[in-house]
């Protein structure tokens, strides 16, 4: 039995495979504020996932950048009482000592999973960015994580010299202040599964098509991926984006997908990682 789990700052999924490649169970909770409960809820459901039988592979995406050399959250933007110690104080009494853990930045397990078994599996090259809490993303090139782009964090790219301030970084003027889901309320004074005006996704899209230039300029993707709450609204935004890419002359436009897997790209970028390693 295997297990994927991934940890966002709304929401917590936890799935069971049994070949790494089909999903058995899963199970969508919302994310505990406490970090002791999180604990809780994620080892009763793991449990609850796999039928109690023991897992042989766990892969855990989680915002935040961790260190998989060392074994340690660096900065994880969930818990902030994680950040400095081994991923076994979160896993502490969850699982077994003999199963193999991998925990990466949530975002780039769903970069992961879009690129091998999602919209961008067609692809050598995938950028990835989720529209949702928090913004955030990652490249995979010729079906590997690019470990060279490991720290890359293109939600806190600057568009705007000293625009809107984000919370999280503490920076002005970037991405993330103007696209995530907690921006967009604040902004336009509605919440984005519930807006239909053109203009607003217009607005919006022209922010996102500035952070989407310099991904261009610095990743060279063939595709781009667009997950995450905010991209149900895909078909507002892409003739925007559209418009606005095509008024540069430098780079190629390439190819701008929805995310294929939807709220499961965390999950199966999890078991194909688990996969990968094992196949090694």
């Amino acid at each position: 039995m295997f297990a994927s789990i991934d940890i966002g700052k709304t929401n917590t999924r936890v799935a069971s495979s049994k070949d790494l490649k089909n999903i058995m169970k899963v199970e969508t909770l919302s994310t505990s504020q406490s970090l002791e409960e999180e604990k809780k809820l994620v080892k009763d459901t793991l449990y609850k996932v796999t039928d109690g039988e023991q897992v042989k592979g766990l892969a855990i995406g989680i915002s935040g950048i961790s260190d998989r050399i060392s074994k340690t959250f660096f900065k994880c933007d969930v818990f902030s009482e994680l950040n400095g110690l081994p991923f076994q104080a979160f896993l502490q009494n969850c699982i077994d000592e003999k199963t193999q853990v991998v925990i990466e930045n949530d975002a780039l397990l769903a970069a992961f999973g879009e690129a091998v078994r999602g919209s961008g599996k067609e692809f050598d090259v995938v950028a990835y960015l989720t529209l949702s809490t928090g913004i955030g993303g990652a490249r995979i090139a010729f079906k590997e994580i690019d470990y060279s782009y490991y720290f890359a964090e293109p939600g806190h790219q600057i568009i705007v010299q000293d625009g809107r301030e984000d919370k999280y970084c503490g920076q002005k003027g970037c991405l993330q202040s103007y696209i995530s889901g907690p921006s967009f309320e604040d902004i336009y004074k509605m919440k984005p599964e519930d807006c239909n005006d053109d203009s607003v996704w217009a607005s919006y899209s022209k922010h996102l098509s500035s952070g989407l230039v310099n991904i261009i300029s610095m990743w060279s993707p063939e595709i781009i991926v667009l997950g995450g709450g905010l991209s149900n609204k895909f078909d507002f935004m892409y003739p925007d984006i559209l418009e606005n890419l095509r008024k540069q002359s430098l780079f190629p436009i390439p190819e701008i997908r929805k995310a294929a897997l939807g709220d499961q790209s965390g999950l199966q970028g999890g078991f194909a990682l688990i996969f990968k390693l094992i196949e090694a």
